[in-house]
């Protein structure tokens, strides 16, 4: 389909799924990859992931704050 809305100049990623986690810093990140707990959100992770397939991206998110309000 987004082939043809694009008239076949899609740059497709070959992905099946996303998805997107946001922690206030990297340490906290850490410490949610290593946490036993955050293992029950994984429970059926070995059910439908093939981990050999899996590509992960990492990157900062910035903005400007001033006086309490987003401005960039």
């Amino acid at each position: 389909m987004m082939q043809d809305i694009l008239k076949g100049n899609a740059q497709l990623l070959p992905y099946d799924a996303i998805c997107t986690f946001v922690f206030p810093d990297y340490l906290s990140w850490a410490k949610f990859l290593y946490d036993k707990d955050s293992k029950a959100l994984t429970s059926d992770h070995d059910n439908f992931m093939d981990e050999s397939q899996m590509k992960m991206m990492v990157g900062d998110e910035y903005m400007i704050i001033e006086n309490g309000q987003k401005v960039g």
